[in-house]
């Protein structure tokens, strides 16, 4: 049976095995990850971490609730093998009672059915990265490829950048970035990535003026697609179609999942399906005893 552990006495290095042998691995629950998304994470584990599963929670109004991190897209159970709906519904009653609300999403290798949450499917896109690119290339969409060539004839230079640029890039492209909190932590989680070895950032650049970028995360398994933003002009020339190709071009042939993290949005999941990936959806599940519809992050 699962227990209850708190961050302080959790084996970190048994953890991120743990994460690392996992039907599901991916970046979001290690738990150098998990320092830098969650405000407080402690840890569901069976027995001697054949299992794990992150609680990341909050406090706010006194009270305790469980809530999905920043740039954290799926969380949940942890496993070699996926999963049954009797082990999920172990971990998931193991969660502490003094949590009055529960939001997360759980993974996509997780089997879940109880009536004491609420549940949505959640879409994702995953493109398998083991073929040649011409074999890959060749599943792209009519529409894909024409805008990979309409980019391609702008003569764009795709380089590296720090998070610095990045972000300096993002204020300018994104009116929604006014928190200056939430920009910081951005910022550091981007450096981290970058300066570690566990991401890179991309960006366009026409006529020497950034365009487009996007952050690239990396589990052993999968190249997450973190984080983009293009300006208008990267828009009209669609600089982020070429970014995502010379991406592909340069990870092909190898056992690797582009993982382009959704989207709910038709458009941008169209953008994803264009490239030739496949649907391999997660669950979000809820559970409130809150008298009130109280707001939290």
């Amino acid at each position: 049976m699962p227990e209850y552990v708190q961050n302080r006495d959790i084996d970190r290095t048994k953890w991120d095995e743990c994460i690392a042998r996992s039907c599901f691995e991916t970046i979001y629950p290690y738990s150098w990850y998990l320092d830098m998304t969650a405000s407080n994470w402690d840890g569901l584990i069976d027995g001697d971490y054949h299992a794990v599963f992150p609680v990341t929670w909050n406090l706010k109004f006194g009270i305790h609730y469980v809530f999905q991190p920043l740039l954290t897209q799926q969380l949940g159970l942890f496993t070699g093998d996926a999963p049954g709906v009797q082990q999920m519904s172990e971990f998931l009653n193991a969660i502490p009672d003094r949590f009055k609300h529960v939001e997360i999403n759980l993974n996509a290798s997780n089997k879940f059915s109880s009536p004491e949450f609420k549940s949505s499917r959640r879409i994702n896109y995953e493109l398998d990265m083991s073929a040649r690119y011409t074999e890959i290339q060749d599943g792209y969409s009519t529409n894909t490829s024409r805008n990979i060539r309409k980019s391609e004839d702008q003569s764009l230079l795709l380089k590296k950048i720090d998070a610095d640029a990045f972000m300096a890039f993002r204020r300018k492209s994104d009116d929604k970035l006014k928190d200056k909190d939430h920009e910081a932590r951005l910022t550091r989680i981007f450096s981290f990535l970058a300066e570690n070895e566990k991401g890179e950032i991309w960006g366009a650049f026409s006529n020497d003026r950034l365009c487009a970028a996007v952050v690239w995360a990396f589990s052993k398994t999968r190249r997450i697609y973190l984080n983009s933003v293009s300006d208008e002009t990267g828009k009209e020339i669609r600089a982020m179609f070429l970014l995502v190709d010379d991406f592909i071009k340069n990870n092909s042939e190898a056992p690797l999942v582009i993982d382009f993290e959704g989207s709910m949005i038709p458009g941008i999941a169209r953008f994803f399906e264009g490239f030739g990936a496949s649907r391999n959806d997660y669950t979000r599940i809820r559970k409130s005893s809150f008298p009130l519809n109280i707001v939290l992050k």
